[in-house]
């Protein structure tokens, strides 16, 4: 039985075309933070995604890109070159979405293994 019970869609470009993989059994979880440091109030949005031990084997961050993206959600979609369906139009078109921005790998831990993922 699974822990989290989210549903992301990953895409990914390995060698000049994209792989989309649809995984299970995930937790998103979305931050916003305030801040008043420069005299005016900014926001800023982080998405944390964790993958828990059930689901590690269906994808392999280690060679993740700064053109990796997560979607909340079961998506279908081709990534093209094409206007409409480039992943800057996927990203607009899907808010619950992100660029990777970094990975925290705990899945050699011996209990509650898991991968973090955030994106922005």
């Amino acid at each position: 039985m699974a822990v989290f019970t989210d549903v992301v869609t990953i895409y990914q470009k390995r060698a000049g075309a994209w792989l989309r993989t649809v995984v299970q059994g995930v937790q998103w979880s979305e931050t916003i933070q305030k801040s008043l440091a420069t005299g005016r109030l900014t926001t800023s949005k982080s998405t944390t995604v964790t993958f828990p031990e059930e689901v590690l084997d269906q994808i392999d961050f280690s060679t993740f890109t700064e053109e990796d993206a997560i979607f909340l959600g079961a998506l279908s979609d081709e990534v093209t070159t094409v206007k409409g369906s480039r992943l800057s139009d996927l990203l607009t078109a899907h808010p619950s979405s992100g660029i990777i921005r970094s990975v925290n790998d705990n899945s050699t831990r011996d209990l509650l293994k898991n991968i973090k993922v955030v994106i922005y």
